[in-house]
């Protein structure tokens, strides 16, 4: 029997989704939105039709939640989901439990998970967790569905989704910010544009790469490229001096609660 994905919510991570799961072959996807706007643009930039409103779902279908966390009661009121839908619910909002999705919608098949933006590109990392009642064969076709454009990892305790929002989910961005800083300054210093771009990216996905591929702690490769009284000691030092490795991990823990605060108002 076929079963389709139907992902409700256009937004950056439903989009990235969606555009992952094409690239890599599946023609069983459809995405909803209601903004006229947003369809728009997706046409227009993607061309991909996007629904204004949910097509029959079959009763094995996967859904994915993608729409923001703010919009999930109303979504949920309306129906959209058949109660005791049988297929898997993938939530990839932010802070929502898998609770709250199961009393709201009237289902039992739910999976909570945080994927991420890199995803579009097939380098999407996302962590999950499945509800007591989620059967084997749908944890093992969502797993599937993730490892279509990415890695994912499952975890049994869902109060792991809340800091894997702040580190897989919020991480691009974190990265982002520091690539910034990073093109920034070779600009700053001369280089043109594009060489800015090609010099950081190379040393973000070399220095990935070098700590996957060796298995060496990061903090181990940094001490590798130090040398005493050098140029990366010196720079290294004024990270240490303004406190830059508990600023990072003071931002995760802000984005960490803010998950939560999300689930506690949702």
């Amino acid at each position: 029997m076929s079963r389709k994905i139907m992902i409700y919510g256009a937004g950056h991570m439903g989009l990235a989704i969606v555009l992952g799961l094409i690239r890599k072959g599946h023609t069983d996807v459809q995405i909803v939105d209601p903004s006229e706007s947003r369809r728009r643009l997706l046409s227009e930039q993607f061309q991909l039709s996007v629904l204004p409103k949910s097509a029959a779902l079959g009763s094995g279908d996967l859904v994915v939640l993608a729409m923001p966390p703010q919009a999930f009661a109303e979504f949920a009121s309306s129906g959209a989901v058949p109660r005791h839908h049988a297929g898997p619910v993938v939530s990839v909002m932010a802070g929502v439990t898998m609770s709250t999705i199961a009393k709201s919608l009237g289902v039992t098949q739910v999976i909570r998970s945080i994927p991420n933006t890199p995803s579009e590109v097939f380098q999407g990392m996302t962590v999950f967790c499945a509800s007591p009642e989620t059967t084997a064969e749908n944890i093992e076709w969502t797993r599937r569905l993730f490892e279509a454009f990415g890695k994912a990892v499952w975890v049994a305790d869902e109060a792991l989704i809340d800091p894997a929002t702040a580190l897989c989910g919020g991480g691009p961005a974190f990265v982002a910010y520091i690539a910034d800083a990073m093109q920034a300054f070779a600009t700053s210093v001369g280089f043109d544009a594009p060489s800015a771009v090609l010099m950081t990216t190379q040393v973000l996905r070399g220095t990935a790469e070098l700590i996957e591929t060796t298995g060496k702690p990061a903090m181990q490769i940094c001490r590798e490229v130090m040398t005493p009284q050098g140029t990366t000691e010196r720079g290294i030092k004024h990270f240490d001096e303004h406190k830059l490795h508990d600023i990072l991990q003071a931002a995760l823990s802000r984005s960490t609660e803010r998950s939560r605060e999300l689930g506690r108002t949702t």
